[in-house]
């Protein structure tokens, strides 16, 4: 009979045959055991509103493990639930959705309402578990761009700095005001996903946060996240105001000048976001920079609430039940 328990630290050589199908980081993986070790196994008992660490389980059927998933909440907002990892044996999809079902009762009761995941775009069967079989919708996606180059011209008419915790207003409207209307319910983020989390060292993945300000006025006009599991291959993700328009070498160059601080040997990726309305014009400007893009992921999204319609007058008199005001539902 199978059963699903959570994953332990002495279960690493029993996961050794699964294939990954999220994400194919074997460092990302055992770190995420590490993680799950003593003190981290007392982690699952925590409340949800404070977990901090991923949190992994396996479905083992006779001492046979034949798949594992690892969700983690996002920072800030413990009512989203990210599905980092999915590893399971080949072809075996019944498993996958076993798993996922599984994630999604388990913490839509803690509290959790939404739930992500990216799935790259290779993986056409494990993407209609997700949305033909587990209910998922297919939202936007997600690129890994590969950059070639190390030196970038600065400008300067613009200064950066690193980001504090008192720029979240700013740094989350710029944010929100890139995301187009209509990828706005799934992508939206409060400014409490902004702060920098006070236990953030316990990440398996250093973050590293900058804003770009205007010198005039100090104004924040951009902000980007370098952020490395492995302290050789760092990915920067950044959004900027649409008011401005923001040299990209500039970005690129802080972000090369701060990743030379730490080392000096070093792969460098940009992430593009599908559903934010500045991914045109930085498309263009890898694609003429000579990136490549080496990951194409798509962004599935699961949630327990909808959206209200907002009623026309002729429809909000017929909802509130006519002349005499009586309800009508």
């Amino acid at each position: 009979m199978a059963v699903i328990k959570k994953l332990k630290f002495f279960n690493k050589s029993k996961i050794k045959e699964l294939r990954p199908f999220l994400n194919d980081e074997d460092d990302n993986l055992f770190i995420d055991i590490l993680t799950n070790g003593l003190p981290g196994h007392l982690h699952y008992y925590l409340p949800l509103k404070y977990k901090l660490l991923p949190e992994s389980y396996m479905l083992t059927d006779h001492n046979h493990t034949l798949g594992l998933i690892s969700v983690n909440t996002f920072s800030g907002n413990y009512r989203k639930i990210n599905i980092s990892q999915l590893f399971f044996l080949e072809n075996a999809y019944e498993v996958a959705q076993q798993l996922i079902e599984f994630v999604v009762s388990q913490y839509g009761a803690m509290g959790a309402h939404s739930f992500y995941v990216l799935v790259d775009d290779t993986h056409t069967e494990l993407s209609q578990v997700f949305l033909n079989n587990c209910g998922f919708r297919e939202c936007s996606y997600e690129q890994i761009w590969e950059v070639p180059k190390t030196s970038f011209k600065k400008c300067k008419n613009i200064k950066y700095r690193r980001f504090k915790n008192s720029d979240v207003k700013e740094v989350s409207e710029i944010y929100n005001d890139s995301v187009f209307p209509h990828f706005k319910p799934a992508m939206l983020r409060e400014e409490k996903e902004f702060y920098e989390p006070v236990f953030s060292g316990l990440k398996y993945a250093n973050e590293y946060r900058y804003v770009i300000e205007e010198p005039a006025t100090s104004r924040i006009i951009a902000y980007f996240k370098i952020s490395t599991a492995d302290n050789e291959k760092y990915t920067v993700d950044f959004n900027y105001s649409n008011g401005y328009e923001v040299d990209f070498d500039t970005i690129l160059y802080f972000a090369t000048r701060e990743i030379l601080r730490r080392t000096r040997k070093f792969k460098l990726f940009i992430k593009m976001k599908n559903y934010i309305n500045t991914n045109k014009a930085q498309k263009e400007y890898f694609k003429e920079a000579g990136f490549n893009c080496i990951s194409t992921k798509n962004l599935y999204v699961k949630d327990y609430f909808r959206i209200v319609k907002e009623f026309s007058e002729e429809e909000r008199f017929a909802v509130l039940g006519g002349l005499h005001n009586s309800p009508s539902f």
